[in-house]
Protein backbone atom coordinates (compact mmCIF):
# COMPACT_ATOMS: atom_id res chain seq x y z
CA UNK A 1 0.00 0.00 0.00
CA UNK A 2 0.98 3.68 -0.66
CA UNK A 3 0.99 6.88 1.49
CA UNK A 4 -1.95 8.26 -0.57
CA UNK A 5 -4.16 4.29 -0.26
CA UNK A 6 -3.36 5.58 4.27
CA UNK A 7 -4.64 8.98 3.61
CA UNK A 8 -7.89 7.73 2.00
CA UNK A 9 -8.47 4.81 4.27
CA UNK A 10 -7.99 7.46 7.19
CA UNK A 11 -9.91 10.00 5.84
CA UNK A 12 -12.64 7.35 5.12
CA UNK A 13 -13.02 6.73 9.02
CA UNK A 14 -12.59 10.21 10.22
CA UNK A 15 -15.80 11.02 7.97
CA UNK A 16 -17.96 7.86 9.64
CA UNK A 17 -16.95 9.50 13.02
CA UNK A 18 -18.75 12.44 11.90
CA UNK A 19 -21.54 10.66 10.93
CA UNK A 20 -22.22 9.71 14.57
CA UNK A 21 -25.36 11.00 16.16
CA UNK A 22 -24.47 13.03 19.54
CA UNK A 23 -26.66 11.04 21.22
CA UNK A 24 -25.39 7.65 20.00
CA UNK A 25 -21.49 8.33 20.46
CA UNK A 26 -20.79 6.71 23.19
CA UNK A 27 -22.00 3.43 22.11
CA UNK A 28 -20.79 3.30 18.50
CA UNK A 29 -17.19 5.33 19.04
CA UNK A 30 -15.91 2.03 21.05
CA UNK A 31 -16.21 -0.07 18.09
CA UNK A 32 -15.06 2.30 15.77
CA UNK A 33 -12.01 2.66 18.08
CA UNK A 34 -11.35 -0.69 17.89
CA UNK A 35 -11.31 -0.73 14.49
CA UNK A 36 -9.35 2.36 13.86
CA UNK A 37 -6.40 0.50 16.64
CA UNK A 38 -6.67 -2.76 15.02
CA UNK A 39 -6.65 -1.73 11.18
CA UNK A 40 -3.38 0.88 12.63
CA UNK A 41 -1.67 -2.06 13.42
CA UNK A 42 -2.46 -4.44 10.66
CA UNK A 43 -1.07 -1.59 8.75
CA UNK A 44 1.76 -1.19 11.09
CA UNK A 45 3.03 -4.94 10.25
CA UNK A 46 2.51 -4.26 6.53
CA UNK A 47 4.57 -1.55 6.34
CA UNK A 48 7.99 -1.10 8.85
CA UNK A 49 7.65 2.88 8.24
CA UNK A 50 4.36 2.84 8.75
CA UNK A 51 3.86 5.93 11.35
CA UNK A 52 0.94 4.64 13.37
CA UNK A 53 0.50 7.72 15.35
CA UNK A 54 -0.05 9.68 12.93
CA UNK A 55 -2.50 7.66 11.18
CA UNK A 56 -4.38 7.33 13.95
CA UNK A 57 -5.02 11.04 14.72
CA UNK A 58 -6.02 11.48 10.75
CA UNK A 59 -8.82 9.42 11.24
CA UNK A 60 -9.92 11.78 13.89
CA UNK A 61 -8.52 10.11 17.19
CA UNK A 62 -7.26 12.99 19.65
CA UNK A 63 -4.58 11.89 21.53
CA UNK A 64 -5.81 12.20 24.94
CA UNK A 65 -8.22 9.50 23.51
CA UNK A 66 -5.33 7.60 21.66
CA UNK A 67 -2.74 8.46 25.01
CA UNK A 68 -5.48 6.51 26.99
Amino acid sequence: MTRKDYIRIAAALKAARNQFHPDDFQKVYAGWYSTVTFLADALAQDNPKFDRTRFVAACGVTLSEYAS
